[in-house]
């Protein structure tokens, strides 16, 4: 049978794309090699500003509000900051998958599960998907099977990203979650380059994890024992150990290629400050979504509508994000210290979370500050010892200044 999208992975990004196609008249496959519902390696928290995105409440999956943030500097003592308002809900990935999927397939969309993807063959105008059993044929084909996807490569795309990459696992007091934690979530920075350690509260349980860029992977297991033991747990009660890859998009990174579209974490278009991808998961599949519609309905003869969207709208976030993880990472004991001194990072932190203030918006509304944060991001991608300060091994290449005689990506 022939469909007008295919779409491979059926996590937020793929579930986003099939249900706004669906939605639009479009007929919809979607296929997944996994069972539903189904776990993933995902600290779990869907930020205000993501939950926004959505037509529909994610309440019934939401298992705790999260108001507050307690941060500390490399495992030693810290500090709080509260919120009035909700910041993030922590939910399970199973249940919010799950529920996103559920909402498309109220819209129409047709699923197959257990359905890994073997091959896949394009052509001018249709592209055929061959899973173990079955082939397909879609006049579009949206690769969203994430940061380890093999679609983009099946289809002959050439991906460029940087890699962090992150261990987790879970801890389930027997009194109960602590009452410190039972609106608070904690992060640790410092400890290690590219990245952070946390703790996010769940119904009944904690999710502890630590991650940073991908050379760190060899001693994560280690660090992940001490920064459990540093938030009062005992790593021998830790169970659901897993890692996972986290992909950051480099500019040259294809978003559309032919009849073929990449969304959310196979696109790599994940926040590098905070390492959070739901957010551009759901975005990247409603844009996707309204491009598709007008190229089967005949509006548009191409798909790069989708590209010039993310490249002018989303990219820009992602973009000053970088600039903001590059400093960041260069001095987080300042950072620290700001936070916990001023009431002007903290308030940016939390318009940002909530969706009320952008990077883009940050950098208009302080444009001599936005300067100095352009400036200095440049300089450490330029000058070897702030590289090695700020763990960079592959930085991104100077988008301002010192751009004269550097490689453009």
């Amino acid at each position: 049978m022939r469909y007008d999208v295919i779409i491979v992975g059926a996590g937020p990004a793929g579930s986003t794309t099939a249900r706004e196609c669906a939605e639009r008249g479009l007929s919809v496959l979607l296929l997944d090699k996994a069972e539903f519902p189904r776990d993933k390696p995902c600290g779990g928290g869907v930020t205000v500003r993501a939950s926004k995105l959505l037509p529909f409440s994610i309440e019934s999956v939401v298992e705790r509000v999260i108001t507050d943030v307690y941060l500390t500097h490399k495992q030693a003592s810290g500090f709080s900051r509260h919120s009035d308002d909700a910041l993030v809900n922590m939910t399970q990935r199973r249940n919010f998958d799950m529920l996103l999927l559920e909402k498309a397939l109220e819209a129409g969309v047709i699923l197959r599960e257990n359905a890994a993807v073997r091959q896949v063959s394009r052509g001018a105008t249709s592209i055929d998907v061959s899973t173990q059993d079955e082939t397909f044929t879609a006049s579009v084909l949206v690769a969203a099977d994430g940061a380890n996807g093999k679609t983009a490569q099946m289809s002959g795309i050439q991906q460029s990203f940087w890699q962090q990459i992150a261990l987790e696992g879970n801890v389930t007091p027997s009194s109960g979650i602590p009452d410190r934690w039972q609106t608070c979530f904690g992060l640790d920075i410092g400890g290690i380059p590219g990245g952070y350690g946390w703790v996010f509260p769940k119904g009944d349980h904690l999710n502890i994890g630590i991650g940073g860029w991908r050379y760190v992977g060899p001693g994560l297991r280690e660090s992940l024992g001490h920064l459990t033991k540093f938030y009062g747990f005992d790593r021998e009660n830790m169970w659901g150990l897993r890692g996972h890859y986290l992909t950051i998009r480099k500019p040259e990174s294809p978003l559309v290629r032919g009849n073929v579209v990449l969304v959310g974490d196979a696109a790599g278009l994940i926040d590098p400050m905070t390492d959070e991808g739901i957010y551009s998961s759901i975005w990247s599949g409603q844009s996707a979504a309204r491009t598709i519609a007008d190229y089967v309905g005949g509006e548009t003869s191409n798909l790069l509508n989708y590209k010039r969207e993310v490249e002018s709208e989303l990219v820009p976030e992602l973009s000053i994000s970088l600039r903001f993880h590059d400093l960041f990472q260069l001095a987080p004991g300042l950072y620290l210290w700001a936070e916990k001194h001023t009431d002007l990072v903290w308030a940016l932190a939390r318009r940002i979370l909530r969706g009320d203030q952008t990077y883009v918006n940050v950098m208009l509304r302080h444009t001599a500050t936005g300067n100095v944060i352009d400036f200095l991001s440049d300089l450490v991608r330029v000058t070897p010892y702030l590289q090695r300060r700020s763990g960079l091994r592959e930085p991104a290449p100077p988008q301002r200044f010192f751009v004269r005689g550097s490689v453009q990506t």
